[in-house]
């Protein structure tokens, strides 16, 4: 499992030179926003999709009780909490917590 969510981690972890690659090439926050934004969730989901029970059960469960979904927080979602979308870039490059 910790090799798991080491590779897990790691991925997420890249997401920071995604957006300064397109930050570079002049992209809009916005966009790239959205563009990091759905690369975490596909990593997520690849994730998700192997982690063994019971861990996948608690995490998807921790997920919904958090964000209405088993996918995570939306973009609209974050928009209405409040975050910009630098906020959601940064977010979006940050590994979250596994449940206790």
């Amino acid at each position: 499992m910790n090799d798991l969510r080491s590779e897990y981690e790691r991925k997420v972890q890249m997401l920071p030179d995604m957006a300064r690659e397109m930050r570079r090439r002049g992209v809009e926050a916005e966009t790239i926003a959205r563009a990091v934004h759905a690369e975490r969730l596909a990593i997520a989901k690849a994730f998700k999709n192997i982690t063994p029970e019971p861990l996948r059960t608690r995490i998807q469960a921790r997920t919904i009780a958090q964000y209405g979904d088993a996918a995570g927080p939306s973009i609209d979602w974050l928009r209405t909490a409040g975050k910009s979308w630098d906020e959601i870039i940064d977010s979006a490059s940050r590994p979250g917590s596994l449940p206790d």
